[in-house]
This record gives structure tokens, C-alpha cells and sequence, in this order.
């Protein structure tokens, strides 16, 4: 499996802002406010863009920042590009990095 890599390509193919576990949270959606102004103003944006501004690739991070995620809500990481391309199934935890931190084999 190796280490999940903190890069735009995962950003981009993580489901984490559709999942229903933080699609209410507003901390979360401050975030994606702010990723979104970053990517529009900054040529160099993915070079700014680091785990405290991305509300989501829990797998390679961690915990959520964020306080206000709903853990009781049916996790998708089962369904993610991320998870089926590093073969998370196999890892510890399986699901919900947000909550239980980031993937380990």
C-alpha cells in the first residue's frame, strides 16, 4: 500500500466534501470557502494547500481539524478513488480517518 501521498491529484479525487459525515459541518465549509479562494487568486495554490486548509484526505493526514463532523452518518470512503487506488480496505483503520486517523497497513 505505502503512505497515502498529500498531493492534488488525491485533494481532487477525495470524497470527503460529498460525505455525508461532514457535509453539514460548517467548519467544513469555511475550509472548502477558503480552498476555493486560494485555487482562483493563487497560481500557486498547490503549493498552499496543506491539511489544515483541505477538509478531507483524511487517509494521509489524520483526525479532522474539524469538530463539528457527524461520525454517526454513513461514511463513503468505500467508495472513493483514493481508497480503492491505495487498497484501504486492507488498512487499519478501514474507514472513517476522520475520526480514527490516517490509514496504517
Amino acid at each position: 500500500m505505502g503512505r497515502i501521498e498529500f498531493s492534488m491529484e488525491n485533494i481532487n479525487q477525495c470524497l470527503c466534501g460529498k460525505c455525508a459525515v461532514q457535509i453539514e459541518s460548517q467548519c467544513v465549509k469555511d475550509k472548502q470557502k477558503i480552498m476555493l479562494l486560494i485555487t482562483q487568486q493563487d497560481l500557486d495554490s498547490p503549493m498552499r494547500m496543506d491539511a489544515e486548509r483541505v477538509p478531507g484526505v483524511y487517509c494521509s493526514t489524520g483526525k479532522a481539524i474539524c469538530k463539528d463532523i457527524d461520525t454517526k452518518k454513513v461514511c463513503k470512503c468505500n467508495e472513493c478513488y483514493v481508497w480503492k487506488e491505495y487498497t484501504l480496505k486492507d488498512s487499519l483503520p478501514g474507514r472513517y480517518f476522520c475520526r480514527d486517523g490516517k490509514a496504517n497497513k
